[in-house]
């Protein structure tokens, strides 16, 4: 991943700095004076943004192109989706075992109650690993394309200070990867809505289970 920081604009800011010294010796006079010499020339040594634009039109192409790989790692992963199914299944399990506790003997009572108790911890678990996916998800892809759009911000507001077209287009990746970015948004908005709705059903079963426990053992 690249990070725009200001040490981007560090070769172009060396291109430039020698302007200021050509300027101050031209004048052949004491230091601090100000060159007061032709007036052509002085325009041929204005600073020179060939190096630094160079360099801010490498950074784009460069960020342009970890923009698309970040993205399409975005876009392709299903770790969340498949935390959800997971949670599901489990919560299924538990579902069935309660079910079946319902229609077994009472002497069944202590070990279908352990085993719903079981079932719940288990849908628990997965809804945490689920919430701790999220928070990963947040902070590694979604944060590097996020900080990939930034830099390629960056590097446009740099061309554009230097005074120097982009040698790029930048509209369909910036596009993909806000798409990118916005879905798995949603995405994770909507899956933890679920995996709250599933973990507390998973409670609500094993309340359940427990009560009909006491009110059926022998």
């Amino acid at each position: 991943m690249h990070h725009f920081t200001r040490s981007r604009l560090v070769a172009g800011a060396v291109a430039l700095s020698g302007v200021s010294i050509l300027a101050a010796g031209c004048g052949g006079g004491s230091a601090g004076t100000p060159f007061t010499g032709n007036p052509t020339f002085q325009q041929q040594v204005q600073p020179n943004s060939t190096a630094a634009a160079l360099t801010a039109q490498q950074n784009l192409v460069s960020d342009l192109a970890q923009l698309t790989k970040d993205a399409k790692s975005l876009s392709k992963d299903i770790t969340i989706p498949n935390d959800l199914t997971t949670l599901s299944a489990a919560l299924t399990t538990e579902d069935q075992d309660w079910q079946q506790m319902q229609h077994d003997g009472c002497s069944s009572m202590p070990t279908d109650a352990q085993l719903v108790a079981f079932d719940a911890q288990t849908v628990s678990r997965d809804a945490t690993s689920l919430q701790t996916d999220v928070t990963g998800m947040q902070a590694g892809d979604i944060a590097a394309v996020s900080n990939d759009l930034g830099d390629i911000q960056n590097d446009l507001t740099a061309l554009k200070t230097l005074g120097t077209t982009p040698q790029v287009t930048t509209a369909t990746q910036v596009t993909a990867g806000t798409k990118a970015t916005q879905n798995a948004s949603n995405l994770i908005t909507s899956d933890s809505k679920s995996a709250n709705a599933l973990s507390v059903k998973g409670t609500q079963y094993l309340a359940s289970a427990q009560q009909w426990a006491k009110q059926h053992t022998c």
